[in-house]
């Protein structure tokens, strides 16, 4: 994977501790935007630096980039509780999950990143001692990267990663071991973490919470859907029925079709195991990759978003170890 983007900026940190439940949630569902102070308060309370954009509507955050101080086109919100007295932080035993997606209007590039800050040394203002989970759609990578030597540490290949589509982080850190997951919405993570880590460094990581956009420029865009901190996410279904409702696998005509420019794929699996849900143009080249990786049985939906695709007819075709189907349908612009 190459090396990411390299990031750092001067802020202060203030902390206060309390007594609080360290489990939390945070679905934005309450619009908002930054005040007088670059607070925004949704569900919970975060803290804009101050570039670029952060807002939070139509139920996510939505972080657009600017140049920041030192040359970067970035945009970062932050929790603790400082700023949130329920945003408790525990960074040495967390298990955290985020549901993200990127989109750029602009050339797809491998400076469009999101960042999760996972260890920072409370000097890191000089020494740059910070370690982020990174995720470039680009290259569908996954790593974690260290800024003080600008390098990433580990790294691997998901391809859940893409432009234009939701996916879930799942981080862990217990001790100095960082564990990531990465699947996709609708998914579930898989009994082995895409990468591991040991960090030796930050000794005593400061309990904050910091998520990062950045970008090769303006026009893209970090979507963050839900963060769990502490607190494992329910099964994604778009099923109200139980799951032992189905009986068998079934793959559903998209809506809407014809559709410009983007649809929806729902299917039906009669047990949990792999799953792929790929996307062909009419000479049968893969465009998309939609699903990949462990999902439960039940009902579950994809969407594609085909703004960068011609007009034309494309196949879908879903495929697990039982049940293989295709089937046809029409983008119009």
């Amino acid at each position: 994977m190459k090396k990411l983007l390299r990031i750092f900026v001067l802020i202060g940190f203030v902390f206060a501790f309390g007594n609080v439940n360290a489990q939390w949630h945070e679905s934005f569902t309450k619009p908002a935007t930054p005040d007088a102070n670059a607070k925004i308060k949704s569900d919970m309370t975060w803290q804009w630096w101050g570039w670029g954009t952060a807002v939070v509507q139509n139920g996510e955050m939505q972080l657009t980039g600017a140049q920041d101080p030192f040359g970067n086109i970035t945009s970062w919100i932050q929790i603790d509780q400082s700023i949130d007295p329920n945003a408790v932080i525990t960074p040495t035993n967390c298990e955290v999950y985020v549901k993200v997606k990127i989109t750029t209007e602009g050339t797809e590039d491998n400076d469009d990143q999101f960042h999760v800050v996972i260890a920072i040394d409370p000097d890191f203002m000089s020494n740059l001692n910070v370690y982020t989970v990174a995720s470039v759609p680009k290259d569908n990578a996954i790593g974690i990267f260290y800024f003080a030597e600008n390098s990433t540490k580990a790294g691997n290949v998901n391809p859940a990663i893409v432009y234009d589509q939701y996916y879930w982080e799942k981080i862990k850190f217990d001790g100095s071991t960082i564990s990531v997951w990465v699947y996709p919405d609708g998914g579930a993570p898989g009994d082995t973490a895409d990468v591991t880590y040991t960090q030796t460094t930050v000794a005593n990581p400061s309990p904050t919470l910091i998520l990062v956009g950045a970008f090769n420029d303006d026009s893209s865009k970090v979507h963050i859907d839900d963060v769990y901190y502490n607190e494992e996410p329910p099964a994604t279904s778009v099923s109200e029925k139980p799951a032992s409702v189905v009986t068998d696998y079934s793959l559903e005509q998209n809506y809407p079709n014809p559709f410009n420019p983007e649809t929806t794929i729902r299917y039906s699996l009669k047990k949990e195991g792999e799953v792929s849900l790929k996307v062909f143009d009419s000479q049968g080249r893969q465009v998309a990759d939609l699903v990949n990786g462990v999902l439960s049985a039940g009902s579950h939906e994809a969407r594609w978003n085909a703004r960068n695709m011609p007009s034309g007819i494309y196949f879908y075709k879903l495929e697990t170890a039982d049940f293989s189907q295709t089937k046809k349908m029409l983008l119009m612009k």
